[in-house]
């Protein structure tokens, strides 16, 4: 059934299983990050740098920002879908959110590998 689903038959379920599974990964993760945090308690940027250090949550840390891309690239491509309805803007304003994701993502790596 599922994978019926997820064939050509029904070309939007793929993007809304995707968004449904990156926001259950995000609400795993924060939760996770609340709980470490109330337990650990980092005050200052040493021990929140600590908090972030090991391979495992910096690791998780950018499987959260992959998914958070993620959802935030199809919710804001359906919002232009649904509300730009002139193509040529809709088209650029999706390359500019397109990039603005892309930097975001590519300047969390930078941050995540020189935590060392």
């Amino acid at each position: 059934m599922l994978i019926e689903l997820l064939t050509d038959r029904y070309p939007g379920m793929r993007q809304w299983l995707t968004q449904r599974l990156s926001a259950v990964a995000m609400a795993i993760y924060t939760l996770v990050l609340v709980l470490l945090a109330a337990i650990q308690q980092p005050a200052n940027y040493a021990e929140w740098h600590a908090f972030f250090s090991p391979w495992w949550w910096r690791l998780a840390t950018l499987l959260f920002w992959i998914c958070l891309t993620m959802h935030a690239w199809l919710g804001v491509r359906d919002v232009l879908k649904d509300y730009v309805f002139n193509v040529v803007v809709r088209s650029y304003m999706q390359l500019l959110v397109e990039l603005a994701l892309i930097v975001d993502l590519i300047w969390m790596v930078t941050i995540l590998i020189k935590m060392n």
